[in-house]
């Protein structure tokens, strides 16, 4: 007795092997209409063999891999590759690689193709008129719901797709997109940068403000994100952070015009909260990086005027009018400080011309 079970589980193994090194008639005529680039003939025959060969999760594999995803129906391939998953996805085909692995490099490359055709069309979008520009991000956005149907579980399709809907005035939807990439990569980010862009430009710092404080901390150096942290802060009257949080972008900001604006937002922030030398010290850097900007140089005469600088107060406004000519708030400022230094006839005529421009 014990001999015959030896014998039959050697028949057994040997016919095991045999299945597997002799393909069915209608998988080895697949793979050779496959050679042939005959994918409807070979579409038939894979379907066929898929049907003989149950336990095979190559074959199915092929199906989704070379027929269902260059046709771009993208169901039916994630739906045989599920069907390749459930037979084994740790079995060797192929070049070696295993189920899991082989559908992770299709279903990623498919995804990519797709993905960023729909990045290209946005792009290219910015170019164009506003009625072509919205065709094409309708057109981006297709692209990006396709994207979906093939890889679900990347943050970057919601990303995209939450800027398209903003870019045509859907601010609800591209929050519940923006939410949504959040959800699937809160370690992103992009991810947290963008939805904090989305509710900053939705006029809802509340919400913008845990996207950008976890997008500051997954890239501490990054300015642009530091810069909008800060606005931010102060939006939700949060000075003290505010002034931080701009110190911190100055530090990692090198773009000259950008870190003028930032000395310039600290100038400001410094004179609400009555510390007018840190104010003036924070104008005069702004205007040393950008001297011919007309804000800091206002927020300077503005200082010395609250401080009662009379005549550095004067000394502004008239640079403001020598740059800024017809504008009538520039002649008014510089009537006020002449009058508390006594100079009426001056003042008087500095208001009066400043009626030409209001």
């Amino acid at each position: 007795m014990f001999h015959t079970k030896r014998k039959t589980t050697l028949l057994i193994i040997l016919s095991t092997m045999v299945f597997w090194g002799c393909p069915s008639e209608e998988y080895t005529s697949a793979k050779l209409y496959l050679q042939q680039n005959d994918l409807k003939k070979a579409e038939e025959f894979l379907v066929k063999a898929m049907a003989i060969e149950i336990d095979n999760p190559e074959i199915p594999f092929q199906l989704g891999h070379h027929i269902y995803g260059k046709d771009g129906r993208w169901a039916e391939m994630n739906d045989v590759f599920d069907k390749a998953l459930a037979i084994d996805p740790n079995r060797k085909i192929l070049d070696g690689s295993t189920v899991e692995k082989m559908i992770e490099i299709s279903r990623y490359g498919y995804w990519s193709d797709v993905y960023n055709k729909g990045v290209k069309v946005f792009n290219a979008s910015k170019e164009l008129d506003e009625q072509s520009r919205n065709d094409a991000v309708r057109d981006a956005i297709s692209e990006f719901q396709n994207a979906i149907k093939i890889k679900g579980d990347e943050s970057l399709n919601y990303t995209m797709l939450a800027t398209c809907y903003f870019e045509l005035g859907d601010a609800d939807k591209s929050s519940e997109l923006i939410t949504k990439a959040v959800e699937i990569a809160p370690e992103d980010f992009n991810a947290n940068m963008a939805a904090g862009q989305i509710f900053i430009r939705k006029k809802q710092p509340d919400k913008a403000l845990p996207y950008l404080q976890k997008a500051v901390e997954l890239n501490p150096k990054n300015s642009a994100v530091i810069r909008n942290l800060a606005q931010t802060y102060y939006d939700l009257s949060n000075t003290e952070e505010s002034i931080s949080t701009y110190k911190k972008a100055i530090q990692t900001t090198f773009d000259l015009k950008a870190k003028a604006d930032l000395h310039f937002n600290l100038g400001v922030l410094y004179n609400q909260v009555g510390d007018f030398d840190q104010a003036e010290d924070h104008f005069l850097s702004s205007l040393d990086l950008n001297p011919e900007d007309i804000e800091a140089i206002m927020g300077m005469a503005q200082t010395f005027e609250s401080i009662e600088k009379w005549r550095k107060a004067e000394k502004f406004y008239k640079e403001l009018i020598y740059l800024d000519p017809e504008n009538a708030n520039h002649y008014k400022g510089i009537s006020r400080v002449l009058l508390q230094q006594g100079k009426q006839q001056e003042a008087k005529r500095y208001f009066e011309k400043s009626k030409k421009y209001d």
